[in-house]
């Protein structure tokens, strides 16, 4: 009977140490992380799962000089698994390839036929299955991930998935270009631009993942800069690859730094960048010269012969000056609007994800009651996030935050209180969807939620002059707002009020977040809004 005993607790220690020698990087309900690392509003998707030895993962949107697909920086990853979500009778449509350190083949035009999971009729992924594209061991390995559909072979989507260490870039030179000549420039020179001058050459030591390395020109007299995403060529001898720099950067006269760093996320900076190597020099004022008599008055003559069609074609210049002027306004608000549309597309699975955990959990606890309430309510949360309005009524703002907090309530028993200053007009009053919401939830995960009935959570909408104040206050413990923490969705709120500011310039929003051991009070103010 010992015998029999002791075999089974071998079995069983067995059983658990392979198991924790297998985790996967888990997210805090213990749930593996899926990483989507496709390529933006591709029609084909690749989700990635790493092993809960990987200290680091960035899984890039998307890089300008990389639109055909996705690179994904991993650090200290042994293993991750690849998987794709198709619906379950196309699965003959789709073929992938897997490709290893760029030269060995692991899969080419491979069917995907391993099946990981299937999602039920009833579910958010109707008739959907999880595709398992394979596992592979990641140690220092760049592997790149080919897919696309039969009927679109031209459309493929490739991602990068690198597990190397990323360096400064090596062997950085630099040329100035000529119409029929190139030579070599020093660091701290200056140059004489003049009509021949057609750029400056970068070159640098080739790299396996030259796609990750940007290039910044800044003039340090003017303060600006412009960032370049260059397609990198490669050269037939010395293992170099060279970028070209147009002479329009840099032909006013100034000092100037060019900074060549790799984008190791996705809002990389060059400044105070350790990988970032620079190159100085000045352009120098062009030289004057003077004409002859001869030349001065074939001048004039031509002058006064085009005096009245310059006159006459200034207006048409001005009006299309303007009208280029407001395109170019109209361009960036739009490339606002579009970044604005990513950070919301990010946000509304985490909160639906975090909802969807919430009556998990309460399923598990065997509180149905509590779990048919909870879902009753996110249905309605569920439609409205759905409807991605861009502005939403103040009205239905409280309705939003309302669900929310009461299916909160049901799992952690806190006390709330939402309430609007009399003078709001708050059916017509419309505000960005959801702005309040993350911090909301943060306040309810981070805050009161280990507090049960003595939690505390009252949300504010003020009116103050002619500024309309959104606020949020908790009793909770605290956090230390100087630094960053892991959290997505107060990430991403930060940025979505950046963005904001982007679209609404005269009527700037300022976030303010106030927090000690008494509790955390979060403002976030549209000025002259009302």
């Amino acid at each position: 009977m010992k015998k029999i005993i002791l075999s089974f607790l071998l079995l069983l220690f067995a059983i658990v140490a392979h198991a924790q020698n297998n985790k996967y990087l888990v997210d805090e309900y213990g749930n593996p992380k899926h990483y989507s690392v496709g390529v933006k509003y591709s029609k084909c998707n690749i989700f990635l799962v790493v092993d809960s030895g990987t200290k680091h993962v960035t899984p890039f949107e998307y890089l300008n000089n990389f639109p055909s697909g996705n690179i994904v920086l991993l650090k200290g990853a042994k293993s991750i698994e690849i998987e794709s979500r198709i619906q379950k009778d196309s699965l003959s449509f789709y073929r992938y390839s897997i490709i290893q350190n760029d030269s060995i083949v692991i899969k080419k035009d491979a069917i995907p036929t391993e099946i990981k999971y299937r999602w039920g009729s009833g579910s958010i992924l109707p008739n959907y299955v999880a595709a398992d594209l394979g596992i592979f061991n990641a140690v220092n390995k760049k592997i790149e991930v080919q897919i696309y559909r039969t009927d679109l072979k031209t459309r493929v989507t490739s991602v990068i998935i690198y597990n190397k260490p990323i360096f400064a870039s090596k062997s950085l030179s630099f040329k100035l270009l000529g119409e029929n000549s190139v030579r070599s420039i020093n660091n701290n020179t200056s140059l004489a631009v003049n009509g021949s001058v057609k750029g400056i050459r970068v070159s640098m030591e080739n790299t396996d993942i030259n796609a990750l390395y940007s290039v910044v020109i800044e003039n340090l007299d003017s303060h600006s800069s412009t960032l370049l995403n260059p397609k990198w060529k490669r050269i037939k001898l010395g293992g170099m690859v060279i970028a070209d720099i147009g002479v329009s950067e840099f032909k006013l006269p100034g000092r100037y730094r060019v900074s060549v760093y790799p984008e190791t996320s996705q809002y990389a900076s060059w400044i105070n960048n350790k990988l970032s190597r620079d190159f100085l020099f000045t352009t120098l004022k062009p030289r004057t010269s003077l004409f002859t008599q001869k030349q001065l008055i074939i001048y004039g003559l031509i002058l006064c012969a085009i005096f009245g069609a310059i006159f006459g074609a200034a207006v048409t210049y001005i009006k299309r000056k303007e009208a280029q002027k407001l395109a170019l306004k109209h361009r960036d608000k739009e490339m606002a609007r579009i970044q604005l549309a990513s950070v919301r597309s990010q946000l509304n699975p985490h909160f639906l994800f975090n909802a969807l955990a919430g009556i998990q959990m309460l399923m598990n606890k065997n509180e149905t009651d509590k779990a048919n309430r909870y879902l009753s309510k996110f249905a309605r949360l569920t439609r409205n996030v759905l409807e991605n309005k861009e502005l939403i009524s103040l009205t239905a703002e409280k309705t939003l935050l309302d669900d929310y907090l009461q299916m909160e309530q049901l799992r952690f028993g806190f006390q709330y209180k939402i309430s609007a200053s009399a003078d709001l007009d708050t059916e017509n009053i419309e505000i960005p969807a959801m702005l309040l919401q993350p911090f909301v939830e943060n306040a309810v995960k981070h805050g009161v939620a280990e507090k049960g009935n003595a939690g505390q959570i009252e949300i504010n909408f003020i009116k103050q002059g002619t500024d309309l104040v959104l606020r949020m206050a908790d009793n909770g413990s605290g956090f230390d707002t100087s630094k960053n923490y892991d959290g997505l969705g107060l990430a991403l709120s930060k940025n979505r009020v950046s963005l904001l500011n982007s679209i609404y310039k005269e009527t700037p929003f300022v976030l303010d977040i106030q927090s000690g051991h008494s509790g955390t009070t979060v403002n976030i103010t549209l000025t002259q809004w009302l």
